[in-house]
């Protein structure tokens, strides 16, 4: 395969000009390694200079005489500019700023590239908003009035930004674009080495000037690399290159080079849908290792990542037999696990309220995995997390923190992390250096130490630079700009360049050729990108001003796309076919093209993982000997109703909780749950009720009862809730609903007894207990259960369960007896309901034939019902009677030793 490289080479040898008189200018540095190469290949037995390589970057840069600033740099730069020139009634914050500041830098680059008069952009932007408002008289106006002066202010930030960095000798990259148009001319002057610009496509209009002004002037050629498949059409990936060799005058007296024809040779094509992403690298791999001849160790073979996030998956699913790999393109420093570390110490303090920690960012750094290596006894850090779950700190203060550590190395190495100064940026990033020496001396791998080292050296320039500018005045902009670092730094990795597996994204491909090619996340709306629009120019104004706009950027990519693959002889396309948040598991559009330029040449697949239809096995314990002394230890112990449904609903989970006692793991309650809520009811109602036990209820006792109701639910929330905040948010809103339970229960009562009703307290909470015997069984059971409230009105006696989720009449209804030690999701109230009746029937030798007798709920979020009783009737003898059989029937069945523990499948 003839490369495109070779192609260049070629054509400058044809012609016998002398290497070391040429200044090669390509699209990107990748491709310059590749050309070098060549160079000696082509030049091996010789003694010759090498010709300077020179990326189109590091060109403009020379042109322009300017040093390139960082975009960190340029941010606290801009925002220089920006309080010297914007009315202090209108300045924001460097948080505020940061959010937005980005985009703009982007605009005054992409006007920059083209050349475009900025004052006429901005006033253009300016007129349209205050067009705007003239044709909006009855919206608020001050919005648009403030948007208006704002986009006045755009020119004059462009002007100063210019001026203040060209003092410094400093630019951004448009800025050194504009630059180094002015001095193409001097350039020129200086007779320079004939410069052979190769690869390019699309270009902006600086660069266009300056590659027209040298080929005028006979100081360069330029190569482009376009097939004629394309160039014959009017198709996007011959846009460009077809419009300059239409206008440029170069061109009436000179060939277009290259203008070649492999894209119609025969290639072998395969499109593979893959569901999810991480499966694509599993299927990259194995084409890798199955499919792709292994000749020269991959050296003809590029797997191009669309996706970046796709690295990591990707090196673990390499076949092993491979040894020498290149990538050449950086792994986000977001993506590396260390990244969670600083944000979390960044959200600590950004989190933090009343000088008080929130207890999810204490807990994720001082459990961090790198953190914990620097501990001498990690399990006191399993200890702390534990305290601070049981007491329910949503949030700590350093007090409280110094107390719950108990562990002298762990308070050593930690505590210095929770006390910042108010506000203090500079003590916040020294104390993450400080956590990054403990680190780096901990057991740490070598790639565990690159991470660090790059983390460092963020670390390092955020403290620079707020030395040197002051402008980071929060945490929150301290966190927004570490997120914004993050997303622009990368760590490169270490590889062969010229030998092995070549791993890139698509930008690095320009100019290389492959025999062999795998694209990952050919999807659309990643390959191209789409309707993005991150700019303050509108798309209409960007059209007729000649700005970049998707429709340019899709060209772009479709160039990069079938260039890659008009010289290679198997292609492998993987997409996702999972839909997503933002669309369907589509491919992108480029594939579909090319499945129609190349229909007899492309094999489609769609691979899915493996679903077979697992049976499910119903797990079955028998009772030994070591189970069954459980069991009678456990009869001793009493059963309640709460334990009883728990076998109805699944006998596993009672065999896990009751004999195994395997609970969930306790876990800190952000927001009060149902039980807590219950809880708080029921305490708050049992301490309003219980000074009138063994009393009839007056209205005036009830009002009493009313106008204390929310100290006694605040109390008791104190009390169910320990430390946790019920000052704010979804919190403060179940406290009132609480409040509101408790009081309008209260009313509901005194409205009863001002309908003549008669009410009186017989118990609260009881406590009750009793003993079964069960035939065949050599152990007695005791049964136990409180019910909540024991009232008589009008002469019937009560039993009352309070429920604070929603109950309806149907749910205490008996469907059938047999269902009520079989049925939960049906029957488990009735059941309960059933139980504590039963209780004390036993307990008070209440006589059912002559005494009324109800058992039932009242629903706190169905209080319209009134008392929801069992059956919506009095509780007759046989009811129970019924009812003594089941329960016998059911304790005999979890007692017996001949019946195993089964497993049910869940009803829910």
């Amino acid at each position: 395969m003839q490369t495109f490289i070779q192609d260049v080479l070629a054509a400058l040898s044809e012609r016998n000009i002398n290497y070391t008189e040429i200044t090669f200018v390509l699209p990107g540095k990748r491709a310059g390694v590749f050309l070098k190469n060549e160079l000696k290949q082509q030049l091996s037995g010789e003694t010759v200079v090498l010709p300077e390589i020179l990326s189109i970057e590091d060109f403009i840069t020379e042109l322009s005489e300017l040093k390139k600033i960082d975009y960190t740099q340029l941010l606290f730069e801009f925002y220089t500019i920006y309080k010297r020139t914007t009315p202090k009634e209108n300045l924001e914050s460097f948080y505020e700023f940061s959010k937005w500041a980005g985009m703009l830098l982007q605009d005054f680059n992409e006007i920059d590239k083209q050349q475009l008069d900025a004052n006429d952009i901005f006033d253009y932007i300016t007129d349209a908003k205050r067009i705007e408002k003239l044709l909006s008289p009855h919206s608020t106006t001050e919005f648009i009035d403030t948007q208006v002066k704002f986009f006045e202010r755009l020119k004059v930030y462009y002007k100063e930004l210019n001026k203040h960095l060209l003092n410094k000798q400093l630019g951004y990259q448009g800025q050194l674009y504009r630059e180094a148009v002015r001095n193409k001319q001097h350039y020129i002057n200086s007779a320079p080495n004939l410069v052979v610009f190769a690869g390019f496509n699309a270009l902006n209009k600086s660069e266009e000037d300056i590659i027209r002004a040298l080929l005028d002037h006979q100081l360069a050629e330029i190569y482009w690399d376009i097939d004629s498949f394309f160039y014959k059409k009017e198709h996007n990936v011959s846009r460009f290159i077809k419009e300059y060799a239409k206008k440029w005058s170069y061109y009436k007296s000179n060939p277009l080079s290259f203008v070649q024809n492999h894209f119609s040779n025969k290639k072998h094509i395969k499109i593979i849908g893959t569901p999810k992403t991480v499966l694509q690298a599993k299927c990259a791999g194995e084409l890798l290792e199955h499919t792709i001849s292994h000749k020269n160790n991959y050296a003809d073979t590029a797997l191009i990542l669309l996706d970046e996030s796709l690295i990591e998956p990707v090196l673990y699913s390499l076949p092993e037999s491979l040894d020498k790999i290149n990538i050449t393109m950086g792994y986000p420093l977001a993506y590396v696990p260390l990244a969670a570390l600083y944000e979390n110490l960044f959200l600590l303090y950004k989190t933090k309220s009343n000088k008080a920690f929130y207890y999810k960012y204490v807990t994720a750094v001082l459990n961090n995995n790198f953190v914990r290596k620097i501990y001498s006894n990690p399990n006191a850090v399993d200890s702390l997390i534990e305290k601070i779950l049981k007491y329910n700190f949503n949030y700590l203060t350093i007090k409280k923190l110094e107390e719950l550590i108990d562990d002298a190395d762990l308070f050593e190495k930690t505590a210095f992390l929770f006390r910042v100064p108010e506000d203090d940026i500079s003590s916040l990033i020294n104390i993450c250096l400080r956590l990054t020496e403990y680190i780096k001396d901990s057991d740490i791998n070598s790639i565990e130490k690159e991470y660090l080292y790059r983390f460092y050296t963020v670390l390092k320039q955020l403290n620079t630079l707020q030395q040197d500018y002051g402008y980071i005045e929060d945490y929150g902009s301290l966190y927004q700009l570490y997120r914004d670092i993050l997303r622009n730094e990368t760590i490169n990795f270490k590889g062969e360049p010229l030998s092995g597996l070549q791993i890139m994204g698509m930008l690095e491909t320009r100019l290389l050729d492959f025999k062999n090619v795998i694209i990952t996340n050919a999807n659309e709306g990643i390959l191209p990108t789409g309707k993005t629009n991150q700019s303050f120019i509108p798309f209409d104004i960007k059209r007729e001003k000649n700005l970049p706009t998707y429709i340019e950027k899709d060209a772009i990519f479709a160039y990069h796309f079938f260039r890659l693959i008009q010289r290679a002889e198997n292609v492998y396309i993987l997409y996702n076919t999972q839909p997503n948040d933002y669309g369907s598991g589509e491919q992108s559009r480029f594939v579909t093209q090319l499945e129609l330029y190349k229909p007899n040449e492309v094999i489609k697949q769609i691979v899915s993982t493996p679903t077979a239809t697992e049976q499910i096995t119903l797990q079955e314990i028998n009772k030994d000997r070591t189970l069954r002394e459980s069991l009678k230890n456990l009869a001793n112990m009493g059963l309640s109703p709460t334990t009883l449904t728990n076998y109805i609903l699944n006998p596993i989970v009672f065999y896990k909780q009751k004999i195994l006692k395997i609970n969930e793991r306790e876990e800190l309650e952000e927001t009060v749950d149902s039980s807590t809520l219950g809880n708080i009811v029921h305490q708050s109602l049992e301490e309003l009720y219980s000074p009138f036990i063994d009393k009839f209820l007056r209205v005036q006792n009830i009002e009493d009862m009313i106008s204390t109701a929310d100290e006694v639910v605040e109390k008791w929330f104190d009390e169910e809730y320990k430390n946790g905040n019920i000052a704010t948010g979804e919190n403060l809103l179940i406290f009132n609903v609480a409040k509101q339970f408790v009081k309008n229960f209260l009313r509901s009562e005194k409205n009863s007894i001002k309908d003549n009703n008669s009410i009186k307290i017989l118990a609260l909470e009881r406590e009750m207990q009793t003993v079964i015997h069960i035939k065949d069984l050599p152990f007695p059971i005791i049964l136990k259960g409180t019910a909540d409230r024991i009232d008589q009105i009008n002469g019937v006696t009560r039993i009352i369960d309070y429920k604070t989720g929603k109950v309806q009449q149907k749910d205490v209804k008996i469907k059938d007896n047999n269902a009520l030690i079989t049925d939960y999701k049906e029957q488990s109230k009735a059941f309960q309901v059933l139980f504590y009746a039963y209780l004390y029937v036993q307990l008070e030798s209440i006589n059912l034939e002559n005494t009324p007798f109800e058992t039932g709920i009242i629903s706190f979020k169905n209080l319209q019902s009134g008392f929801l009783k069992l059956n919506n009737s009095l509780l007759d003898k046989v009811t129970l009677s019924i009812f003594e059989t089941q329960l016998e029937q059911l304790l005999s069945e979890i007692f017996s030793p001949a019946i195993a523990f089964i497993e049910k499948e869940s009803p829910f």
